[in-house]
C-alpha cells in the first residue's frame, strides 16, 4: 500500500532519527510525540537539517536569529537576512524558545547598554591618546 503524501502522514523512521540527530547537534528539544506528527517533523528538518557541505549555514542562521530577536527586529527583515521564508523564521524561533535559548534580552536604548558604553569609553581613550591628552 502506498504512503499518503499529503503531509498528514507519520514521519518515516529515517526522518525521526534524523530529527533526533539534528536536534542534538543544535542543542534544541523536540516536543513529546513529534514521532507521530509528520507535518511538524518535516518543518523541523526543513529549517534545521543541512547539507553536509553547508552545515555552517544553519548554525549561522541560529546565531543570527537569536541576535535579531534580542534586537527586536521584525520577522520579514529576519527572513530576508537569513534567507528563509517568514513562516520558517517563526517556526525556528519557536523551536529555539521552546529549547530555552536566551532570546529575551532586547536592548531598547543603545545609549544605556553597558557594552556600548564600554566601546565608547575605549574609543574616547584612543582619541585622547592620539591627541596627546595623556
Amino acid at each position: 500500500m502506498a504512503r499518503k503524501s499529503d503531509g498528514d502522514s507519520r514521519p518515516t523512521a529515517a526522518q525521526v532519527e534524523l530529527a533526533r540527530l539534528v536536534a542534538d547537534r543544535h542543542e534544541v528539544r523536540l516536543p513529546t510525540g513529534f514521532e507521530s506528527d509528520g507535518i511538524w517533523t518535516r518543518k523541523f528538518l526543513d529549517v534545521f537539517a543541512y547539507d553536509p557541505e553547508a552545515e555552517e549555514d544553519v548554525f549561522r542562521r541560529v546565531r543570527n536569529l537569536v541576535q535579531y530577536v534580542r534586537e527586536g527586529r521584525d520577522t520579514p527583515e529576519m527572513a530576508r537576512k537569513v534567507g528563509l521564508r517568514p513562516d520558517q523564521v517563526e517556526f525556528m524561533i519557536s523551536v529555539l524558545r521552546w529549547s530555552d535559548y536566551d532570546m529575551e534580552e532586547v536592548v531598547e536604548d543603545f545609549e544605556t547598554d553597558p557594552e556600548d558604553a564600554a566601546w565608547r569609553d575605549m574609543e574616547r581613550d584612543v582619541e585622547a591618546r592620539s591627541y596627546g591628552y595623556y
